[in-house]
């Protein structure tokens, strides 16, 4: 199974040149004293044919599953990941599950919604043998949901943020972000406008999303910090688009040690920008 490339498509590792590979990677999968890692067999049969586990060390419980390729397609994966789950939700307590699954494989996301499981939201991911990010989509699963329960009380929650930028200008601030960074002017409130809305994104309620909101002429603009952005692999085109439309370069893509090619930008109230991507 972890020398298949075609199964091993999707993993954050390479295909094992041998076992010695596979005896390392699975006494990590293991090493987190919150991890459990189940094998998959046949009825009647000790030949593992696949592997079920909670990663551990992470913030929601995540759940992970790999199956050998020649019992695709049989809901073995599906059975295992069920049983999985009531062990998760009903002997460790766990309030809620994550899968986190690449936008193109479609098997298992197929797996996912015949366990009810939720699209939650999607980021940006790079396996280190990898030339480029791949965008991982984040399903998740309520324990009331995978009980049938009604929805519990529980704390406020947070849907998404988005920071409101003090400028002297709305109008011109949101025609500068439209004009010069991309953006959409979502909303202009005011006549003059006093707030706005702007954003760059392919879909409604996510990608980078601001408000502009309007201060005295004679209230100085000192950032204190910046915003950070990630943006896809092409973050070199999307600099010289910006350098061409004359926009302050505060520093010039560079990569860092972290894993990051940055730059950064100064918009027209001097707010900082910056912009990264995994490499």
């Amino acid at each position: 199974m972890f020398s298949d490339g075609p199964t091993m498509r999707f993993m954050p590792s390479l295909p094992h040149a041998d076992m010695v590979a596979t005896e390392q990677e699975m006494a990590q999968m293991m090493s987190h004293p919150e991890a459990y890692l189940w094998v998959v067999c046949l009825k009647g049969s000790n030949e593992a044919i696949g592997v079920v586990n909670y990663l551990g060390g992470t913030r929601v419980p995540g759940m992970g599953y790999i199956i050998r390729r020649e019992f695709w397609g049989q809901g073995i994966a599906a059975e295992a990941c069920r049983a999985v789950l009531g062990y998760g939700f009903d002997v460790l307590g766990y309030d809620r599950v994550e899968l986190w699954i690449d936008q193109t494989n479609f098997a298992s996301q197929r797996v996912a919604q015949k366990l009810n499981f939720r699209l939650k939201s999607r980021i940006p991911l790079k396996y280190a043998h990898e030339a480029q990010e791949h965008l991982m989509l984040v399903f998740g699963l309520w324990a009331h949901e995978w009980r049938g329960e009604p929805v519990p009380d529980r704390a406020t929650p947070f849907y998404r943020m988005e920071p409101v930028l003090l400028v002297q200008d709305v109008r011109e601030t949101a025609v500068f972000y439209q004009n010069k960074l991309g953006f959409h002017i979502d909303f202009l409130y005011g006549n003059p406008p006093t707030h706005a809305g702007i954003s760059r994104s392919s879909w409604t309620g996510s990608g980078v999303v601001l408000q502009l909101s309007q201060v005295p002429p004679e209230q100085s603009l000192e950032p204190s910090g910046y915003l950070y952005i990630f943006v896809g692999r092409d973050i070199d085109a999307l600099f010289e688009t910006f350098r061409t439309q004359r926009v302050t370069i505060r520093r010039a893509p560079e990569t860092y040690p972290w894993g990051l090619r940055e730059f950064t930008i100064e918009d027209n109230n001097g707010h900082i920008l910056r912009f990264g991507t995994h490499v």
